[in-house]
C-alpha cells in the first residue's frame, strides 16, 4: 500500500540565526493513514485541539496566534474533516502568559 499525503507549509518566519521555522503545516491524507500519522504527532510533540480544549485551552486564540505565526499547528485534512493539532510546549506557554 502505497501513502499519498500531500503536505505543504503555509506560513514560514525566521529566526535569530536567518533559520526558517514552520508556523502551520497543512496536510492532507485518505482515513486509513490517519490513525498511523496521529502517533507520529504525539510522539513529535504535538496535541490535538479537542484534548487542548477539554483541557482549558481557548482553541479559537490557539489558531489565531497560528496564524500570526507565533505558534506552530499542523492542519490535517482527512477527507472532509480537518483537525488542528498544535505543539504541546508552545500552547502551554501561551495559555501560562494569559493568550490562550
Amino acid at each position: 500500500m502505497k501513502v499519498q499525503r500531500r503536505e505543504h507549509v503555509n506560513i514560514l518566519h525566521r529566526g535569530l540565526w536567518g533559520v526558517v521555522y514552520m508556523a502551520i503545516k497543512n496536510i492532507e491524507m485518505d482515513r486509513r493513514d490517519s490513525a498511523i500519522f496521529r502517533k507520529q504527532l504525539k510522539r513529535g510533540g504535538f496535541l490535538s485541539a479537542s484534548y487542548l480544549s477539554v483541557n482549558g485551552f481557548d482553541v479559537t486564540k490557539l489558531r489565531k496566534l497560528a496564524l500570526a505565526g507565533e505558534l506552530d499547528a499542523i492542519r490535517c485534512a482527512i477527507g472532509k474533516s480537518i483537525r488542528w493539532y498544535y505543539r504541546e510546549r508552545q500552547a502551554e506557554n501561551a495559555h501560562l502568559r494569559g493568550l490562550a
